[in-house]
């Protein structure tokens, strides 16, 4: 994907969408994936194919965190996409302990700290394969390959990862 594709249409129209879902133990098949296809499909209509699979793996990725870390199986998922002329904006809202949302403050932490994401990426990568580990590296892929600017807030045992691409122009 090329993000210089963002920059051969202006962002005119300004999109926003909420999920709730709930309860969260009830799932049946892949929703990350059916979710951020859904998204696709429809954002397709307004903006360009790069900024549409942009929203499709941030979504998708966030969403599956969520459902691979439910703490409570009656609790919700929010999920709350915006774009605008600035930025695409995905923020996803689920109940979690403060040691969940402590893991995923400090994996944040690492890469909106880290000075080369994609030096980080090929080093846990690496590892990951020494150590015969599958998965976890999708939110290091938002930001080495994505560009995503990520943060994590925690308040009455409401996680809310946020993933923010700033679109051309944007500060």
């Amino acid at each position: 994907m090329n993000d210089h594709e963002l920059d051969d249409e202006p962002i005119t129209t300004s999109v926003g969408l909420t999920l709730t879902v709930a309860p969260m133990g009830d799932l049946r098949g892949n929703l990350a994936t059916i979710v951020g296809e859904s998204l696709l499909a429809m954002l397709t209509v307004f903006y360009p194919q790069a900024l549409c699979k942009k929203a499709n793996v941030v979504i998708t990725e966030l969403v599956q965190n969520v459902i691979d870390n439910v703490s409570d199986p009656a609790s919700q998922m929010r999920v709350d996409l915006r774009i605008d002329g600035d930025a695409l904006q995905v923020q996803v809202t689920n109940k979690a302990t403060a040691e969940q949302y402590q893991v995923v403050k400090d994996r944040v932490e690492q890469l909106t700290t880290a000075t080369d994401p994609k030096r980080l990426f090929a080093d846990t990568l690496r590892a990951r394969r020494l150590q015969r580990l599958r998965g976890g590296l999708g939110l290091i892929r938002l930001v080495s390959e994505n560009r995503f600017r990520l943060s994590a807030t925690y308040a009455g045992e409401q996680l809310t990862m946020q993933a923010v691409f700033p679109l051309r122009g944007a500060q």
